[in-house]
C-alpha cells in the first residue's frame, strides 16, 4: 500500500462514516500508511476518540468534521472544512439500513435513507470528483453492499439505494479514468459492525458468513486502481454474480423467503445508521 503514502492519492483522505465499522478500519489502515484523515461522522465523541487514536499510533493529522449526512446542509459544512486541503482520496462509506415492510415505514424515514445513502454520496462525488479530475490524479471509493446486485425484499429501499451507488460508481470508473482518477465500488456482504448488530434480523438463519471490517477494508484498498468493483469474500462473490446465470427473479424470490424467515418480530420497519 505504498501508493497511499505518496503519489497518486497524496497525503489526505476523506472518509464519511469514519467513526465505526468499515469506515473506522479504513481510517486506521490509511493512517498506518501515513495518510492524514478527514473523518466525517455524526458523533463528536467518537470523532475525538478516533483522532486521539490515529495521532497516537501513527502520528498523522486528523481533521474531525461532525456532520449528519441525512441533513442536506451537511454537504456544505464538509466542503467548507476541507477547502484548503489537497484531498487525493475520498471514501463515501456512511450509510443506514431500513429493515422490514416498505409500506409500513414512515415516509420521512425513506426520505432520510435516500438522502444519506444516495443523494449525499452523489453530491460529494460530484464535488470531490471534480476536484480530483482537476488535480489530475486521485481515488474515489463508494461503499455499497452485496444487496446492491438484486432487489431484496424486506430491505427493499436499502438495497435500491446501494444499487444506485453501484451503478454510479461503475459509470464514473470509466468517465474519470482519462483524468487519472481511480473509482471503485466496494460491496461488502454481512460484516460485524454496529449497524448489522442492531438490525432486526437473525443472521444465523441466512446463508451468509460474516466478515470483519478489517477484511473488507483490505479488499477495498487492494482493489482501488485495479478494478471498477469488488465484492469482499468468496461466497459473497458467488452470490453477487449468480444473476448472470439465473433469471433476476430467482434470487429476489429466494432472498425474500430467507429474509422473511430471519426477521425478528412483526414485519415492520426499523432503521439503523452506520
Amino acid at each position: 500500500m505504498e501508493t497511499f503514502q505518496q503519489g497518486k492519492y497524496g497525503s489526505w483522505a476523506l472518509i464519511t462514516g469514519a467513526t465505526s465499522g468499515i469506515g473506522r478500519e479504513l481510517a486506521r489502515q490509511l493512517a498506518a500508511n501515513h495518510m492524514h484523515i478527514v473523518a466525517v461522522g455524526r458523533r463528536q465523541a467518537r470523532l475525538d476518540e478516533l483522532a486521539i487514536e490515529l495521532k497516537a499510533q501513527f502520528g498523522v493529522t486528523v481533521l474531525s468534521v461532525p456532520a449528519d449526512l441525512r441533513d442536506p446542509l451537511a454537504i456544505q459544512a464538509i466542503v467548507s472544512s476541507t477547502e484548503g486541503l489537497d484531498i487525493g482520496l475520498v471514501i463515501l462509506n456512511a450509510g443506514a439500513e431500513l429493515t422490514g415492510s416498505f409500506v409500513h415505514a414512515d415516509e420521512t424515514a425513506h426520505l432520510q435513507l435516500v438522502q444519506l445513502n444516495a443523494v449525499a454520496p452523489m453530491q460529494l462525488a460530484h464535488y470531490y470528483g471534480g476536484r480530483l479530475a482537476a488535480r489530475g490524479r486521485g481515488g474515489l471509493m463508494f461503499v455499497s453492499s452485496l444487496f446492491a446486485y438484486q432487489g431484496v425484499p424486506y430491505v427493499a429501499h436499502y438495497a435500491a439505494t446501494k444499487a444506485y451507488l453501484l451503478s454510479l460508481g461503475e459509470a464514473l470508473h470509466v468517465e474519470l479514468k482519462p483524468y487519472g482518477v481511480d473509482v471503485l465500488v466496494l460491496s461488502p456482504g454481512l460484516t460485524n459492525t454496529e449497524m448489522t448488530a442492531n438490525m432486526a434480523l437473525d443472521f444465523s438463519k441466512l446463508p451468509l458468513i460474516p466478515q470483519q471490517p478489517q477484511q473488507v477494508a483490505v479488499a477495498g484498498l487492494q482493489a482501488l486502481g485495479k478494478k471498477a468493483t469488488v465484492v469482499s469474500g468468496f461466497l459473497n462473490k458467488v452470490m453477487a454474480w449468480e444473476n448472470r446465470l439465473l433469471p433476476r427473479s430467482t434470487p429476489v424470490s429466494l432472498l425474500g423467503f430467507l429474509l422473511k424467515r430471519a426477521l425478528k418480530g412483526e414485519i415492520r420497519s426499523e432503521g439503523r445508521v452506520a
